[in-house]
């Protein structure tokens, strides 16, 4: 079963993440990240500071997926 319905509208966002330290640092934004409902699917890169998250338009909004990125304890760089 996908995470998305397949009449949902996708998008693609990129954030930049500060305050990361490590590869596990990504790992835990990564997985908090795919935890949110309407997430497709969801690449955080420590080397690259940032998050890849494919996402369900009409079941998340971008400042949610900010939060769930602050709610780990990291910061977003706009």
């Amino acid at each position: 079963m996908s995470k998305a319905d397949n009449n949902s509208e996708q998008k693609n966002v990129v954030i930049n993440i500060s305050g990361m330290s490590c590869n596990h640092c990504a790992q835990r934004v990564e997985d908090n990240l795919n935890k949110v409902p309407g997430v497709v699917e969801a690449k955080v890169s420590f080397n690259e500071k940032k998050a890849i998250i494919k996402y369900s338009a009409d079941k998340v909004d971008r400042e949610k997926l900010k939060d769930s990125i602050k709610d780990t304890g990291y910061e977003v760089v706009e």
